[in-house]
This record gives structure tokens, C-alpha cells and sequence, in this order.
């Protein structure tokens, strides 16, 4: 069949122009047609997505439209990461439709388990801190990241994730001091017992 294909190609490409009207080999007008159908996609949505997942910004999360994730690459981990956000604000059913999206887009149960328990240790970190348990609110923060963002270094994201949680749910995390900064000490590992991680 190649074969053929290519010696009709050839034969066309070689034959003298003739009116095409008479030429039965002649090569028809394919019509324009225009990438207008293309939908562009921010090319920064996940890497964006998955910042506001460490911080725990879940808001934003929840804030991701699905007409939006539909035409992107990169739709079934936004999809979860929408869900982590839903599953966080109380929003059970979004949560769930954005779960199923995510599994039909192509996440392995694997990826879902993972954010969905990360979110479970959240949800504890945050009983915790209202409870004033800081050191087990920590410890499940601490474990949330390491569950839902295995490579990351979460000695410096959980700061930023304790600093978010705090602040989402009112409880208000000490101001640093210029004092303290200059000195090298970092006002939030002392509130939480967090370890230093100033140079």
C-alpha cells in the first residue's frame, strides 16, 4: 500500500501541469481550516497549582474552573489538585466530581490516595493548632507534605503550609521582628518548635 501511495505521489509531483478540470490525478483544494478550535492553556497552571497546594492556598484550588482544566494537558493532576482544594474548603461534592474527573483523565489511584490522605493529615494539623496541640499539628502538617509531595523538601515548605493554616483559621502566628531576622532566629520555628532552617 506505501508503495502504491508513493508511486501515485511521485506520478502527480512529476506530470506536467495540465488543466485540472481534465487531470483525474489532480490534487484538490484541501479548504483552511482554522486553529481558532485550538483552546490556549496557561502553560504555568500546574506548576502554579501545585505552589498553592503546598502552601495550602486551598481557595485557589477550589477557585479552578473545569472548562478551563478540560483543554489542558495536564488536566487529570489539576483535576486533583481541584479536588485537594474542594475537599478542603467543605465542598464534598466538588471534591468528588473532581476526584472522578481526575481517574477518567488518566491519575492512577495511587496519585489520588496520596493527596486525599495528605488532605486528611491537613485536616488533622488543623484540629490540632485550634486545640493548641502545636506539636501535633506539626507533626501532621509535616506528614501531609511528605505524603502528597514525596519529593519535596518539606522542612521548608511546612513553614510556609503552618504560616497558611494559621492564618486561615484566625490564629495569628508571631509577627517576625526585624530583631529576629537579623539575628538569624526564625519567629515561626519557635511558636511550633519548628526546626531553624536559616543559614
Amino acid at each position: 500500500m506505501l508503495n502504491t501511495f508513493r508511486q501515485w505521489l511521485i506520478r502527480v509531483l512529476t506530470a506536467p501541469a495540465t488543466d485540472s478540470a481534465n487531470n483525474h490525478h489532480a490534487v484538490e483544494d484541501v479548504p483552511y481550516r482554522s486553529t481558532s478550535s485550538i483552546v490556549p492553556y496557561d502553560e504555568n497552571l500546574l506548576e502554579r497549582s501545585r505552589t498553592q497546594w503546598q502552601f495550602g492556598d486551598w481557595a485557589s484550588l477550589a477557585a479552578l474552573d473545569r472548562d478551563t482544566l478540560r483543554h489542558h494537558p495536564d488536566r487529570a493532576k489539576l483535576a486533583l489538585l481541584a479536588a485537594a482544594g474542594h475537599s478542603a474548603t467543605g465542598s464534598t461534592e466538588e471534591a468528588r466530581q473532581y476526584t472522578r474527573l481526575a481517574l477518567d483523565w488518566g491519575c492512577s489511584k495511587k496519585q489520588v490516595t496520596q493527596i486525599l490522605i495528605a488532605g486528611v493529615h491537613n485536616t488533622l494539623g488543623r484540629a490540632a493548632a485550634v486545640s493548641g496541640q502545636e506539636q501535633c499539628a506539626l507533626q501532621h502538617f509535616q506528614a501531609s507534605l511528605k505524603v502528597g509531595a514525596p519529593q519535596s523538601d518539606v522542612r521548608l515548605l511546612c513553614q510556609a503550609r503552618v504560616s497558611q493554616q494559621l492564618s486561615q483559621l484566625g490564629l495569628s502566628a508571631p509577627i517576625p521582628q526585624t530583631t529576629s531576622i537579623r539575628d538569624g532566629s526564625n519567629p515561626f520555628s519557635a511558636r511550633l518548635n519548628l526546626p531553624d532552617v536559616t543559614p
